[in-house]
């Protein structure tokens, strides 16, 4: 099995390309695997494929656990660099299918080489504001605020003083796995310093992660409605920054760099116990 590693903004995917043969088995298995395997590791399997829709091409991505994600900004922007690269499409505006949808895609060169896209990543929006959670971290009886959003996956914002002291480790994983998202959630931590928004991201699925497209989303558009922030907005994660606009009519355009990293042959015997 050929593996690229790709990355956005340090959002880091072990890629298979689905135009150039057939893919694995038990999908969910191998993604485990490889993420568990690889160092530095992968936040997830990332799959470019043919499209069903009419679309010029799919993603499919499954989160370092297993689990399928309906959506992922970084994503979309390395399928997009994959599919133009290898010449699986021949133009440099196109549409992306994913589980949340089709996203038209634009890719940005340097010498004829992808450094960038932008993606439309449909039209957001803010559930619920100052949902008390409580998650006992890192005392009993603490209860967080999170401003609740839909990007085609689910985020849940919290606002705090400083991203980088916030208690991502700790309060993360309670805030994905509370009983208030039966599916899960994202969350993202954000903080405004010196006029700019920061954020630090628990990815659900993943853990930490050095940027999330879909998150840096959430989190432009929380700021935006609470005044923090304005569009056009850079959103500076630990992996790089992360660039999220207004189409002027509710939906919302991300932009940033995405970089191949190598390529190599990865294999390992998946069995039916490892579904």
């Amino acid at each position: 099995m050929h593996v690229t590693l790709m990355s956005g903004a340090g959002n880091l995917f072990a890629m298979l390309d689905g135009f150039a043969g057939e893919l694995p088995r038990h999908l969910p298995a191998v993604a485990r695997a490889i993420c568990a395997e690889l160092e530095p590791r992968p936040d997830g399997l990332l799959i470019a494929t043919k499209p069903a829709f009419g679309g010029d091409c799919a993603m499919v991505l499954y989160n370092a656990d297993g689990s399928r994600a309906e959506m992922c900004g970084n994503g979309l922007r390395c399928v997009a660099k994959l599919v133009v690269e290898r010449g699986h499409v021949q133009k440099d505006e196109f549409v992306i299918e994913s589980d949340a949808g089709p996203r038209p895609t634009a890719v940005e060169r340097t010498d004829g080489k992808v450094v960038g896209a932008r993606v439309h990543m449909g039209t957001p929006k803010i559930l619920a504001r100052d949902v008390a959670i409580p998650i006992d971290a890192p005392t009993p009886g603490t209860i967080v605020k999170g401003t609740l959003v839909d990007v085609g996956n689910p985020h849940c914002v919290v606002f705090v003083d400083d991203e980088r002291t916030a208690l991502v480790e700790s309060q993360g994983p309670r805030i994905e796995k509370h009983a208030l998202f039966p599916r899960g959630t994202n969350v993202e931590f954000l903080a405004v310093r010196s006029a700019r928004v920061h954020v630090r991201v628990w990815e659900r699925g993943v853990g930490e992660t050095q940027a999330c497209g879909s998150g840096a989303v959430a989190a432009a558009l929380a700021a935006v409605e609470r005044g923090l922030a304005l569009y056009p907005v850079r959103i500076e994660l630990p992996g790089g920054t992360l660039t999220v606009d207004s189409d002027g009519a509710g939906g919302a355009f991300l932009a940033g760099p995405v970089k191949e990293h190598e390529s190599f042959d990865w294999s390992r015997d998946m069995t039916a116990r490892e579904v």
